[in-house]
């Protein structure tokens, strides 16, 4: 019996990686050879013993939802049109949308009332039915492909939005992974965009990847900077994109001007927030929530990826074999990197 290694959560802090069979190809799946998964942030949540809203978790959890990989088979009755073959450089989606509740026959699938989830990227192979498979654009590289599922959350956020004036002013509260893909979102949009952290080596990050304006949260007043850098006008859009934290989404709407817009993106997880709504009337600010995305959306990330409106390869900092698992989270929980991969022997 051929088997594979799997990295599992065996309870909160501790990971384990076991030998496990090799999963059996239904007749309308596709079975992927894992090269890369990012650690996600809601990653960094399960593994630090919370529960993510949406998660069910059952020691040992497998996780890993943001990963790339190269078809090892497909089930016979995967149809022609499909067009996937062994060897095709693919993305998949780990979302189970039933296609029947109100939301599916909109085509509203990140809202499903039934929604599943496949989610195990840290092992070296995965099932998944053949429709959520996105096959990768050339001249992208299966590390850059991992990107695809937080960018395609990001591309889902900015649909939200409307569309600012060019030459606007864009704000981003928090410069991790998710806060420098958002960044470049803005700037793709026309608008100069400042980026906020308190972390230095984030800071140059958004500046490498295009900030007009970093301020380091830790040094200087952000609700000053931003008033000193707009004439007092404030932010056309604000993206909230650090998330734990209630006092953030309450910021981002203190530092939007008049017919302003704030995407509430990085969920605090915590219940009640108290935000300002006095500055929502008189403002008349705009606030949008954006929640999970949806296959068509990877496919506009993987067009972000491969035409270089976005660039993901200068986030990934460190890199771990999925043997070395247990590492890359102790690695990832402290911050101290941007994006952390793990990845597979031969996967490439």
């Amino acid at each position: 019996m051929e088997t594979m290694k799997v990295g599992l959560l065996a309870e909160p802090g501790r990971f384990i990686v076991e030998e496990r069979p090799l999963p059996e190809v239904g007749p309308e799946e596709v079975r992927i050879r894992v090269a890369a998964c990012g650690i996600c942030g809601t990653d960094l949540h399960a593994f630090a013993g919370h529960k993510p809203r949406g998660w069910k978790i059952v020691f040992p959890f497998q996780m890993g939802h943001e990963l790339s990989g190269v078809v090892d088979a497909v089930g016979e009755k995967v149809p022609a049109h499909a067009g996937l073959r062994v060897g095709d450089r693919v993305v998949p989606d780990g979302r189970l949308p039933c296609y029947y509740c109100r939301y599916c026959r909109r085509g509203e699938y990140n809202h499903c009332q039934n929604m599943g989830y496949i989610s195990g990227g840290f092992a070296q192979y995965m099932v998944y039915p053949y429709r959520n498979i996105v096959k990768m654009p050339q001249g992208v590289t299966l590390e850059e492909a991992a990107f695809a599922e937080p960018l395609a959350c990001v591309v889902n956020g900015h649909r939200q939005l409307s569309r600012p004036e060019f030459g606007g002013f864009g704000l981003v509260i928090g410069a991790g992974p998710i806060g420098l893909l958002h960044l470049q979102m803005l700037k793709a949009q026309g608008l100069r965009v400042a980026v906020s952290d308190t972390q230095p080596h984030r800071l140059e990050a958004a500046r490498e990847l295009g900030a007009d304006y970093i301020i380091n949260a830790a040094q200087v007043n952000v609700a000053e900077e931003v008033s000193r850098l707009t004439e007092g006008f404030l932010a056309d859009v604000v993206v909230s994109a650090a998330g734990g934290d209630e006092r953030i989404i309450d910021q981002a709407i203190s530092l939007a001007g008049r017919r302003g817009q704030v995407l509430y993106f990085g969920a605090v997880m915590k219940e009640p927030i108290t935000v300002n709504l006095d500055l929502i009337h008189y403002r008349e600010i705009r606030l949008v929530g954006s929640h999970d995305s949806t296959t068509a959306n990877y496919e506009s990330a993987l067009r972000l990826i491969a035409g270089g409106q976005v660039r993901v390869a200068p986030l990934i900092t460190h890199r771990f074999p999925l043997e070395r698992i247990q590492e890359a989270f102790e690695f990832a929980a402290t911050r101290q990197g941007i994006k952390v991969m793990v990845y597979n022997e031969g996967g490439q």
